[in-house]
């Protein structure tokens, strides 16, 4: 499907943070030596979100001051999009605990798509509890802390009582519910000036925020709270009134995320991609060496030109063996519940007598093409809700693939990148499974193995989803040779 994976769109916005945001009245103010962190009582902050200056959705943040100190925060946002022509809603809803300190407590994350996702998490002394809910399953995992964590949409905790002083840099551990990853953030201090919106000057401190593989530029008032924000991908947050924030098109003749995201190709075309079987590029815009590009299939050529090679695997060397390198892809996970008896059932239906490893993986990613209905959704895929509706898109046919295939006994895992189409690379989801050798397929276009004219950028699961940012509107593909 021609689809760039929607939840990298939501970890975008979250990068640019869809939180704590506050409003600062006009005039002139004295250059702060620090941000102080908000102390008012009770706040309700609206937010315009935009794409390419067009209006996309809203985001509307409470703040309330505890007894004892500490704030409880909520969060809702909606946003509305095209997706291969199709209109398509996201709403998300978030609530957290800060203490005194503006350090996170606690926190509830929903998103709402085509399925639903709760993900609740408490701070428990060093570590991260989390649980997640999707598809009448519930998962537990636990994530190690070094130090203090925060949300990324939560900028104000993050730089309270901060030094502003041009050029300060600070560091910071944030956890993505969206991914459910810890992510590295850091911010820097730029500037002090005046910044204009809707014909009122407020005075702001500009800063940077640097996130997974990104950079943004926000504009804080004297307690830290967003102004306006400039992130990735022409995603623009404007403090606004609700009345204003509220007003979004009725059309649904806005910006076409999937063309936009789009990757433009120079060089020769390809009149029959599904047929290629080893093809030689040339990238731009993307550091490879941070990425999953080398390995197996995938051949670097040359490292400072950034030219790879793909190739078509060999269907032999199969065996069962398993390295014990692999067996992590056997273990289920919060979205690819392996364990949960329905999968496990449909699963034992599927391959029946079949013994050899990529027979059984063969018969699952045919049914998988067959029985899913495509149907582009935006939501964050979860195998056991996949297998309740029975329909999706890429991310839904490689997620309860994954599932599936490891239910079946088969290390699994999914492929993240492009896929050639129309002339253009567009973002995509397929799956490697090891039988002796890792083995590329694609139950989405039913291409066993895949063929050659993709780019696999980022692999594992969708918790490694954020670190495909760096690549949108950045990456850049020739084709220099194809057969």
């Amino acid at each position: 499907m021609k689809k760039a994976l929607p939840l990298m769109i939501f970890g975008a916005l979250w990068i640019v943070s869809l939180g704590w945001f506050g409003y600062q009245k006009a005039g002139c103010q004295r250059p702060l030596a620090t941000l102080k962190g908000d102390t008012t009582a009770y706040t309700e902050i609206w937010h315009g979100i935009y794409f390419s200056g067009q209006k996309a959705g809203y985001s509307v943040t409470v703040s309330q001051r505890l007894d004892g100190g500490g704030r409880q925060v909520s969060n809702r946002a909606f946003l509305r999009i095209n997706m291969m022509d199709t209109p398509q809603q996201i709403k998300t809803a978030t609530s957290y605990q800060l203490d005194r300190n503006y350090f996170l407590q606690d926190f509830d994350f929903v998103m709402e798509g085509a399925a639903e996702i709760n993900v609740h998490g408490r701070v428990n002394g060093k570590q991260l509890d989390i649980d997640v809910a999707t598809g009448g399953q519930n998962q537990r995992q636990t994530i190690k802390l070094d130090g203090p964590v925060y949300l990324p949409d939560a900028i104000e905790p993050m730089i309270a009582n901060k030094s502003i002083q041009q050029g300060n840099k600070y560091n910071f551990s944030t956890f993505d519910p969206a991914s459910l990853s810890l992510q590295p953030a850091v911010i820097e201090v730029q500037a002090q000036e005046s910044l204009k919106i809707d014909d009122r000057s407020h005075w702001a401190t500009r800063l940077s925020l640097e996130m997974a593989g990104t950079t943004s530029t926000i504009w804080v008032d004297s307690a830290g709270n967003t102004l306006k924000e400039e992130g990735p991908l022409g995603i623009t947050l404007v403090r606004e009134t609700k009345e204003s924030a509220l007003k979004i098109p009725d059309d649904d003749t806005g910006i076409d995320l999937l063309t936009q995201l789009s990757v433009p190709v120079t060089g020769m075309t390809l009149d029959q991609p599904r047929e290629t079987k080893i093809l030689r590029i040339k990238i731009s815009g993307l550091d490879i060496s941070r990425m999953d590009i080398a390995g197996d299939r995938q051949q670097i050529a040359d490292a400072g030109q950034q030219i790879v090679t793909i190739s078509q695997e060999r269907m032999d060397g199969l065996n069962d063996i398993l390295l014990d390198s692999v067996k992590k892809y056997l273990e289920p996970t919060a979205l690819i519940q392996s364990d949960d008896p329905r999968i496990k059932n449909t699963a034992r239906n599927i391959i029946g007598p079949k013994i050899e490893p990529w027979e059984k993986a063969l018969a699952i990613s045919q049914w998988v093409n067959k029985n899913l209905a495509k149907q582009m959704t935006v939501s964050l895929p979860s195998a056991v809700e996949v297998l309740g509706s029975m329909r999706g898109d890429c991310n839904e046919h490689a997620t309860l693939f994954a599932a599936l295939a490891r239910a079946s006994g088969i290390p699994a895992k999914l492929c993240l990148g492009v896929v050639y189409m129309d002339g253009r690379f567009y973002y995509h989801a397929w799956n490697a499974v090891y039988c002796g050798k890792w083995i590329e397929l694609d139950p989405t276009f039913g291409l066993n193995p895949a063929d050659a004219a993709r780019l696999r950028i980022i692999e594992g699961d969708l918790s490694q989803q954020n670190r495909l940012l760096p690549a949108l509107g950045n990456l850049r593909i020739e084709l220099l040779e194809a057969r």
